[in-house]
């Protein structure tokens, strides 16, 4: 996990050049434990070189109506309104849903409902402080898997799309493990910044290949496949986030 593997330098790769989304963002009042307005959502999104933004919010979405009234104010930036779901496996970032419905706390539940609207489901940070010491001194478990045993264990896995592979909110060994999990399972990854601020806005992101300027483009994307996490560069560049490029892109000139 390191930019440098022998004498080998690793070479960053560049991201798709479609769409640069950060899908996982909350708002204020939306979301009550964030401080970010919608409207510097947008300018902090747009000064960071995004073409894209998915308000998140936890358990809930806008009604239809007021998603188009809301973009409707801010043509400059394709906006996406997603949900971030708690469930009995965890968060889940939910796409296409129309809104939150009876009974999807429970994983298995919220994949039905998924596949009934055609919607999709990436597991949010399912890493998150696993790896800390003080966290296993305070549940009194430790986290032992190897990425093999926990993509066939851990059964999160059995109901989602994708993985959130690089979030803003987490360590690097958080998203590298992340990372490695999605590839034995043979999965996408998404990134975004997990933000509830303006800090942090910017610096991951997911990328497709194509322009994105409707919610049902974005399904046809998601579903298709067609994305990859991404990160900026110390200089400023989209590179897809692949084993070591976190250090790699904070030493590029």
């Amino acid at each position: 996990m390191h930019p440098i593997e022998g004498e080998r330098i690793l070479t960053l790769i560049d991201s798709f050049d479609g769409t640069r989304m950060d899908i996982h963002v909350h708002t204020n009042p939306a979301s009550s434990d964030s401080m970010l307005k919608p409207d510097e959502l947008v300018a902090t999104a747009l000064a960071n070189g995004l073409t894209a933004v998915s308000m998140t919010e936890h358990d809930f979405t806008l009604e239809s109506h007021r998603q188009e009234e809301f973009r409707s104010g801010y043509p400059d930036l394709f906006i996406n309104f997603g949900m971030e779901v708690s469930t009995d496996l965890g968060h889940m970032l939910a796409f296409g849903l129309p809104g939150y419905l009876p009974g999807i706390r429970r994983l298995e539940k919220l994949r039905e409902a998924a596949d009934e609207y055609g919607a999709f489901i990436v597991v949010a940070h399912p890493f998150r402080r696993l790896f800390d010491p003080v966290t296993a001194m305070r549940t009194g478990e430790k986290f032992e898997l190897t990425p093999q045993e926990a993509a066939e264990q851990m059964e999160v896995f059995k109901y989602v799309h994708a993985i959130e592979g690089a979030n803003g909110a987490n360590t690097p060994q958080e998203n590298y493990f992340a990372l490695e999990v999605a590839g034995i399972l043979g999965i996408s990854t998404t990134g975004g910044s997990d933000a509830h601020s303006t800090s942090g806005i910017g610096i991951f992101a997911t990328a497709f290949e194509e322009q994105i300027e409707s919610p049902v483009r974005l399904l046809e994307e998601l579903h298709a496949g067609k994305f990859q996490a991404v990160h900026k560069t110390k200089a400023g560049r989209w590179v897809r986030f692949v084993d070591g490029s976190i250090e790699a892109a904070a030493n590029e000139s």
